[in-house]
C-alpha cells in the first residue's frame, strides 16, 4: 500500500522513537543516548496515523463494494482523495479493468465552469464582483443570457464565434424570462467571456495561455480547438484537476476564500418561480451555486457537504468544507444522467473517508 509523505514521515519518527528505546534511550547523556535523541511520538500522533490508515482502507472499501460504485454501473473509472500538501494523493484506484487512470484525458464539460469561475474572480477581483450585478449573476448563472445552443458552437475557431452560433440572434440582450432566475446554461459563462472580459478574439491556444498566465493552470489542460466553450470545453485529466484543487484548498486563488459565496437555490421546490433549469433535479437535493461551482448539500439548512463542479460525462471534483481534502472521480460515459452516478459513488466514497478520520 503506497501511503502520502505525511503518513510516512509519523511512520518513520516513531518507528526512530521504538529503535530509540529498544538500544537503551534515557535521558540525554545516559549510556546509549546522544543529545539529539528522536523523541517519543505524542499519543496524538500516532492516534492521527491510526485514523488516516483506517480512512485509507474505507475510501477502498468502498470504492469497491459500495452499490453505488460498482462498474456494472459506471463502468471503468479511477478515483482519489488527496490533501493540498503532499504530491502525492493520500488514495487512489482505477476501478475495473483499468483503463481510466490518473492521466486519461477525457473533455471534463462542466467542470471546466470551476476553472473559469476562478478565472474571473482572479481576473476581476472578489470585491468588483460582488459590487456588479453583471458579473456576480453570470457566475451565478442568473444573467439571462439562456437559450445557448451548445452543439452550434463545435467547429467555431475563437469565443465570440462560439456565443455568436449558440446564442443565434440572442447575443445582445437577456431574456427577460429568465433574468435573475437561476439556469443552468452556457450562455451566461459564454458573454461574460466576450463581453465582459474581453476574450472574444481568443482561440483555444490563447485560452490556454490566458489561463496558465492568470490562474497558474497547469499545461496538460487544454480548451477544445474547435469547440472554445468557456463553461464545458475544456480537456484534462485528474492528475491536472487536482493540481487546480490544491492551489484553490491553499488559497493561492481568490476563489479559495470564497468557496459557496452568495450562493443561489438551484432546487425548484426549495424556492418556487426561481429556477429555470437545474441538473441537480436528477439529485432531488437542495444544493445551491456559487461562482460557477456547486455547494452540495443533502440535508439543506445551511449545511455543506462538499464543493464541487460534475462534468455532464462523469468527471467528478469536489472539495471539503473545511479545505483539507479534495477528491476526483475521473470517468466518461456519454449516457444520460452520468454526472449523477459520479456524485453518488464519489459521495460515498468521500463519506467513508471522512467518517473514518
Amino acid at each position: 500500500m503506497n501511503y502520502p509523505a505525511s503518513v510516512l514521515s509519523l511512520a518513520t519518527m516513531a518507528a526512530a522513537a521504538s529503535l530509540l528505546s529498544a538500544c537503551g534511550g534515557g535521558s540525554p547523556g545516559s549510556p546509549g543516548t546522544t543529545s539529539d535523541a528522536v523523541p517519543p511520538v505524542s499519543a496524538s500522533a500516532t492516534n492521527s496515523t491510526t485514523r488516516l490508515t483506517a480512512a485509507i482502507a474505507a475510501a477502498k472499501n468502498a470504492a469497491s463494494t459500495d452499490p453505488m460504485c460498482t462498474t456494472d454501473k459506471l463502468g471503468d473509472f479511477y478515483w482519489e482523495i488527496g490533501n493540498a500538501t503532499d504530491n502525492a494523493p493520500i488514495v487512489s484506484a482505477s476501478q475495473g479493468a483499468g483503463s481510466v487512470k490518473s492521466n486519461t484525458y477525457f473533455n471534463i464539460a462542466s467542470a471546466s465552469k470551476w476553472i473559469f469561475g476562478a478565472y474571473v474572480l482572479e481576473k476581476k477581483g472578489i470585491n468588483r464582483v460582488r459590487s456588479s450585478n453583471t458579473l456576480k449573476d453570470g457566475l451565478r448563472f442568473m444573467s439571462g443570457y439562456t437559450g445557448f445552443n451548445e452543439d452550434a458552437c463545435a467547429g467555431t475557431t475563437n469565443v465570440s464565434a462560439c456565443y455568436s452560433a449558440g446564442m443565434g440572434d440572442n447575443t445582445e440582450q437577456p431574456n427577460q424570462n429568465t433574468i435573475n432566475k437561476f439556469d443552468y446554461d452556457s450562455g451566461h459563462d459564454q458573454k461574460l467571456a466576450v463581453k465582459d472580459l474581453g476574450l472574444g478574439n481568443f482561440t483555444a491556444n490563447q485560452l490556454d495561455t490566458e489561463y496558465q498566465n492568470t490562474i497558474g493552470l497547469s499545461k496538460g489542460f487544454n480548451m477544445a480547438a474547435l469547440d472554445p466553450l468557456m463553461a464545458g470545453g475544456m480537456m484534462g485529466t485528474a492528475t491536472d484537476y487536482a493540481l487546480f484543487l490544491k492551489k484553490i484548498m491553499k488559497q493561492e486563488l481568490v476563489i479559495g476564500s470564497y468557496l459557496g459565496d452568495e450562493a443561489v437555490c438551484a432546487l425548484p421546490s426549495v424556492c418556487p418561480g426561481k429556477v429555470v433549469f437545474s441538473p441537480i433535479l436528477l439529485m432531488n437535493e437542495p444544493w445551491t451555486y456559487s461562482y460557477n461551482h456547486w455547494v452540495e448539500s443533502e440535508k439543506g439548512n445551511g449545511s455543506i457537504d462538499a464543493y464541487s463542479s460534475p462534468g455532464k460525462w462523469g468527471f467528478y471534483p469536489w472539495v471539503s468544507p473545511d479545505r483539507k481534502y479534495y477528491g476526483i472521480l475521473s470517468r466518461h460515459d456519454k449516457a444520460a444522467g452520468a454526472y449523477v452516478e459520479s456524485v453518488k459513488c464519489g459521495r460515498q466514497i468521500r463519506k467513508a473517508f471522512m467518517n473514518a478520520l
